[in-house]
């Protein structure tokens, strides 16, 4: 099963996936986490040039078009293989990701879906949410902002296409403004119940 947990910047979502994967294996589940911006040069690229906040990027349709690229590339040289030997396979950031992000630049949604033509969706996404104020304070502690990162009134807007997007899809939502234990184990619980669902 390929799982997606998705949320703005300095929700938790890496801290969730690294205890979420410990819990899983514990279980005797073969589990592969990734995350995007990839490995792949595409993801590379986005991460040492286009997310440094004083990068000229002289269109906002530049990083829909190059996060769509490492996602491609992400999905079939690396999602995939690992889907294809049997793996849970979990990512930090996957299609929602662009969709809002891209979106709260302008961007419209018709045309951001059409870019993810060559990609599957996963089969379950999971939104972690937070206030902004809470995230902000979390991003703060960073030595180092990404572009996204900087910005509070962009992360509110971000935010709010992640829940109406959740809303007319049926993502499940999570509570990410808690204590770490309580996040997993409600993510832990709808990836299980969804295994059960396809076993």
């Amino acid at each position: 099963m390929f799982v997606a947990i998705e949320g703005i910047d300095g929700v938790g979502k890496s801290t969730v996936i690294t205890a979420l994967r410990k819990k899983l294996e514990n279980d005797g589940y073969r589990v592969y986490t990734t995350a995007e911006p990839s490995q792949s040069p595409i993801g590379r690229l986005i991460r040492d040039w286009l997310l440094k906040p004083r990068t000229n990027v002289v269109h906002s349709s530049i990083y829909a078009l190059l996060f769509t690229a490492d996602r491609v590339q992400h999905y079939y040289g690396e999602i995939k293989p690992m889907l294809d030997k049997g793996y849970l396979v979990i990512t930090e950031r996957y299609m929602e990701s662009t969709l809002a992000y891209q979106g709260a630049m302008g961007l419209p949604q018709e045309w951001l879906m059409e870019l993810h033509r060559f990609v599957p969706k996963s089969d379950l996404t999971i939104i972690l949410d937070a206030p902004v104020d809470t995230v902000v304070s979390r991003l703060s502690s960073r030595r180092e902002l990404e572009v996204f990162e900087v910005d509070k009134e962009f992360l509110s807007r971000v935010r709010e296409i992640l829940l109406r997007r959740a809303s007319m899809y049926n993502y499940p939502v999570i509570n990410a403004d808690r204590e770490l234990r309580l996040v997993v184990d409600d993510v832990y619980r709808l990836i299980i119940n969804a295994l059960r669902r396809v076993a």
